[in-house]
This record gives structure tokens, sequence and C-alpha cells, in this order.
């Protein structure tokens, strides 16, 4: 069995008062304890793809074909049932990693958001755990990034002005 099967994948958004189809017969699967990456040219749907399947997609965005995840059929579940499982059974790390934190919050508390929410984690236990993981993944000095805010490469551009 497959922990992720998609066919026929199509997605298709409104523009000039037509459908634009951006993705066409898409298809591929993922066994267990297998890793897939999705490799292509700029705009040749990677992302639009990875969004379709975990429904991420803006609502205006046709999406039909199969996508099932452990054998639930993905595009037919309530929103509130893909809440419970994005993040917790499946995830997606996206093309540019500076825009993955929120750079209003610190990183400790988006980790432990999402441990909590997740998780089901107490308070101090999404903290106990946040730090583990990043240890686990060897960010130096763990606890104090833990306190930080996300910084991108424009991050101070404005000094001195």
């Amino acid at each position: 069995m497959h922990v992720l099967d998609v066919a026929d994948l199509c997605v298709a958004f409104p523009g000039g008062g037509r459908w634009n189809t951006v993705v066409d017969g898409v298809g591929f699967h993922v066994a267990p304890r297998e890793t897939l990456a999705i490799v292509g040219e700029s705009g040749s749907g990677k992302s639009v793809t990875a969004l379709a399947a975990m429904r991420l997609l803006p609502t205006a965005a046709r999406v039909a074909g199969r996508v099932s995840l452990a054998g639930r059929d993905l595009l037919a579940l309530p929103e509130a049932e893909m809440e419970g499982l994005r993040g917790r059974e499946m995830a997606m790390i996206f093309q540019e990693p500076m825009t993955s934190l929120n750079p209003v919050m610190t990183i400790g508390a988006q980790l432990r958001e999402t441990l909590r929410r997740h998780q089901g984690l107490a308070a101090g236990a999404a903290d106990a755990e946040a730090l583990r993981l990043l240890d686990r993944v060897r960010i130096p000095a763990a606890r104090a990034r833990l306190a930080e805010h996300r910084t991108g490469s424009r991050a101070g551009c404005c000094r001195g002005r």
C-alpha cells in the first residue's frame, strides 16, 4: 500500500474569462519510508501539485483527479479533517525557506503552536519538545534560537538611513 497516491491530478485557475489548466494528468505514489522530490523548471507546476495534494490552493481553483493518503481520499475530506492531517501526517517543505517562518513571532512560539495543535502537548511539554527537535537537527544554540525571530536576507537593510 502506498502512503500517498496521486492519480490524474488536474488543476485549473480562472483567468481571462476561461479556465486555465496549469497541472494536467500528474500521477505519482510514495511508499512507506520513501522520499519524493518533485523537480522541474520554474512554472512547471511543482508547487501547485503539492499545494493541491494538501488542499491549500485558493478556493477559486478547480482540482480533479485522485489524492489519497493511507487510503483516505483527501479531495473528499471535510476541511476540519484536513486541518488535523496537515502538520501531523503530511507536510510540505516550501521552496523558499525564508518564507516558512513568521518574522513577527519567535521561532519557539511557532514550534510550540504546531506541537500543541497537532500533538496536543501542554505548554511545558511543547517547550521541551521544541528544544529537543532543534537539538536533534543540530541547530546551534537551540535554546537561544527559540527566543529569536526569523530574519530574512534583507534584515537591517534600512540601517543608517
